[in-house]
């Protein structure tokens, strides 16, 4: 004899809802937060981006005035004579930028050593010279003697 158990059957039918009854996708607010962190995310990643992206154009900057810098100091060993004591202004381009370049030039305790300071910002567009507001984006000191 086969019996059959109507509670079992309704039971089983309320523990497995009908494919109609079940939640399909997300709801509104769950679209609405997922959004929200989304567009944190976004903007958070697009300020570092923007950062560094500044970042990167002062430190190719401040490479240029440095090779400059230092064109400067080997133009001036290779000189036959000894650099004149007293301060210089000159100019340079260099990698597309225009750069001020100062020359200082001052004796020391030794009359056979002289030191030198070098000084590279952005020319001003005008003058071609460094302009007082602009801090130097580059500073090289050497110590000179006679050229044998």
């Amino acid at each position: 004899m086969i019996r059959v158990d109507a509670f079992t059957s309704r039971q089983r039918y309320l523990s497995h809802p009908s494919p109609q009854k079940r939640q399909q996708g997300m709801s509104l607010l769950e679209l609405l937060v997922a959004v929200f962190i989304f567009a944190v995310a976004a903007g958070g990643l697009f300020k570092v981006i923007g950062e560094n992206s500044r970042h990167t154009e002062q430190l190719e900057l401040r490479f240029f005035a440095q090779l400059a810098a230092n064109n400067a100091l080997i133009e001036l060993q290779l000189l036959p004579q000894w650099p004149s004591l007293g301060k210089h202004r000159d100019k340079t381009e260099l990698g597309g930028r225009r750069f001020s370049i100062s020359r200082n030039v001052e004796a020391t305790d030794n009359a056979l050593i002289r030191k030198v300071t070098i000084n590279t910002g952005l020319a001003d567009s005008n003058t071609d010279r460094l302009s007082a507001a602009t801090q130097p984006l580059a500073e090289l000191q050497a110590f000179m003697g006679p050229t044998p």
